[in-house]
């Protein structure tokens, strides 16, 4: 099972693959706290809390490397796999004790290189299948309620590496509903467990200064009630017919079975609660990938036990597992076997764009835009790394306040190069001469040098 998954992803990962936008803003993040600065007052951007901790440690070990990232992102996938699978067995919530629930996990978790990509989504999904042996805790009066309130920080957790994990505190309100004997005690025992470690980081942050900053770039950002995908739908659709066809056919089989035990019956009641969870924190996000869908791997690995372990005739249910196989590996390796102008799926919105030829190398540069291929090479000062939550400041110029913040900002760092995508270098030297009257532009359109 692990050779098998190691097999599957480590050639892909070793014989090099591009990279994407989302990873180098990650490592972006990573790199300025190692450089010494404070999430959010000096670096303005929406990650969470502990995925900025896991991208600064991964750049304190490795500095910028995407090999490390791939590397850690499919050590996580395979941690995720073998925990799902030794919970549902130590619990017994099947009839048998069996590693299919981890096999599937890795089988679909190899089927996009975006599984391999180290999102806050994904460093999160660890921490809400942590949570599962505690908010499943057959809890009397005054015996092993600690398990809830660890059960509470381990989903407060899940939500300091992606906020919009905060709407599993509805998985652990129903496993309180259905396990625990006294629903408003329990249940305040995992409210106050998930606001711990929000309370311990408020705290910090009050310390630091930097409370107004935390509370406007990430945690009261509004929720977005709509649907945008990342890359084409179509492509989205065509990766997630496989696990789709697999969740039907393990719900159908799930739902024709006997009358079992009553504990089973109310974990798999838990399940269909983490499904319809993991579908409203995909379908609410501002962007839509194939790494959105992570969080539905667990429930997909549990549901399929009750597939590929039923009445069914043997070599169906082997003809069916060589053929979700095959098919992943199909679109895994597609590129190198040359067949992906048959499928016409195209990851190009993910991959970091061409870069035309610009003067600077190894420099301090600064974008006025959303392209931060300029990065690759180079390394970004001022506070003004995510371009959308920079709006707050050069979307708003002709406010006092927010030119006041730009000559704060840039008085304390100023970039060799910028980088003007957004037109805004005219206004910015009439506003701010003494800042931006600095720089001259170079033979390259857009481009500005440091006098």
């Amino acid at each position: 099972m692990i050779l098998l998954f190691i097999g599957i992803q480590l050639p892909l990962i070793l014989l090099g693959f591009q990279p994407t936008a989302p990873e180098l803003l990650h490592m972006l993040v990573g790199e300025r706290l190692a450089d010494g600065y404070n999430m959010y007052r000096e670096i303005y951007d929406n990650t969470a809390p502990i995925s900025a901790l896991v991208y600064w440690l991964l750049d304190v070990v490795a500095g910028r490397s995407f090999l490390a990232y791939r590397l850690t992102a499919m050590a996580l996938v395979l941690l995720q796999a073998l925990l799902l699978n030794s919970i549902l067995n130590r619990h017994n919530v099947y009839a048998s004790k069996n590693y299919l629930p981890a096999l599937l996990y890795l089988v679909i978790g190899s089927l996009s290189f975006e599984y391999n990509m180290l999102t806050p989504l994904l460093i999160g999904n660890t921490f809400l299948i942590l949570s599962l042996p505690y908010i499943i805790t057959l809890s009397r009066e005054g015996y092993d309620n600690n398990r809830l309130f660890v059960g509470g920080f381990m989903l407060g957790l899940a939500a300091m590496c992606f906020l919009p994990l905060a709407v599993f505190l509805l998985v652990g309100i129903f496993a309180v509903i259905f396990f625990a004997s006294n629903t408003f005690r329990s249940s305040m025992l995992m409210l106050c467990g998930f606001a711990f470690p929000y309370a311990v980081l408020m705290t910090y942050y009050m310390y630091t200064n930097t409370n107004q900053e935390f509370l406007e770039l990430h945690l009261l950002r509004p929720w977005h009630l709509k649907v945008a995908f990342l890359r084409p739908p179509a492509d989205v659709a065509k990766l997630m017919t496989i696990p789709g066809l697999i969740l039907v056919l393990s719900l159908l089989s799930a739902a024709s079975l006997p009358q079992r035990l009553v504990f089973q019956v109310k974990f798999q009641q838990l399940m269909w609660v983490w499904l319809t969870a993991s579908l409203l924190v995909i379908f609410t996000r501002d962007e839509i990938s194939v790494a959105t869908f992570v969080i539905v791997l667990p429930p997909v690995a549990y549901f399929g036990e009750f597939f590929f372990t039923s009445n069914r005739k043997g070599w169906i249910l082997n003809t069916v597992f060589l053929v979700m196989l095959a098919s992943v590996l199909v679109l895994r390796y597609r590129l190198l076997l040359g067949i992906n102008q048959v499928l016409q799926m195209d990851e190009s919105p993910l991959l970091l764009p061409e870069q035309a030829q610009v003067p600077m190398q190894n420099s301090t540069v600064l974008v006025l835009g959303s392209d931060i291929s300029y990065y690759m090479q180079n390394k970004p000062v001022t506070p003004y790394l995510n371009w959308e939550l920079a709006q707050r400041h050069f979307g708003n110029l002709s406010e006092y306040q927010a030119v006041f913040q730009l000559h704060n900002n840039f008085r304390h760092e100023m970039p060799q190069y910028l980088v003007d995508k957004a037109g805004l270098m005219p206004e910015l030297s009439y506003k701010l001469p003494d800042i931006f009257g600095k720089y001259e532009e170079t033979e390259h359109s857009g481009v500005y040098r440091l006098k």
